[in-house]
């Protein structure tokens, strides 16, 4: 059989099509196995703040997903002692006089990142927590964002897009995608 210039040709093509088809299922695949990364502690804390979320949001015109995957992304989906011993679901920073905890946390300006101490606020309640995580939405910086989209990720995008970034960590709409993706289901 004599290959021709048209046959290698078909060929180029139909191998293009195959390794597209090959690429486009295991992209679902690595989907489908980032999504089932949540274990039942992480399941369990995104369905008990869920209704908070839903309830806040609802309220003051932010995003339910966007503050359900905020607080997901912040706590390491309940992981972290900020949140679990001080209801603390933002990093919120504490201001003179208020109690805190000094904690060493990632903090980023433009792309450079650091390990820095800072002093965190504590809360005695997740309704406080969560309440004060209200308030920075609806601060003199952000609120002009508020009831703007129901699109989580857009609102995500809006908070960093002024002057003020609501996040230092320059890839923060990505991270708020990701997280989003892994509690669409839950």
């Amino acid at each position: 059989m004599k290959i021709t210039p048209l046959y290698k040709k078909n060929l180029l093509i139909g191998a293009g099509v195959l390794v597209l088809i090959i690429l486009f299922t295991q992209k679902k695949k690595i989907i489908k196995i980032y999504k089932g990364m949540l274990n039942d502690t992480q399941k369990n804390f995104v369905k008990k703040i869920k209704p908070f979320a839903f309830s806040i949001g609802n309220k003051i015109g932010v995003p339910p997903l966007f503050i359900l995957a905020q607080i997901c992304l912040e706590s390491g989906y309940g992981k972290s002692s900020l949140t679990n011993i001080y209801n603390n679901f933002g990093g919120i920073k504490a201001r003179p006089g208020e109690p805190f905890i000094s904690l060493l946390t990632t903090e980023c300006k433009g792309n450079v990142c650091s390990k820095v101490n800072q002093n965190f606020r504590k809360f005695d309640t997740i309704s406080q927590g969560l309440e004060a995580q209200a308030k920075i939405y609806q601060n003199k910086n952000f609120k002009q964002y508020l009831n703007r989209t129901a699109d989580p990720i857009q609102y995500a995008t809006l908070l960093q897009s002024g002057k003020l970034k609501y996040a230092t960590a320059p890839n923060y709409v990505t991270n708020i995608k990701n997280v989003l993706e892994t509690i669409k289901d839950i």
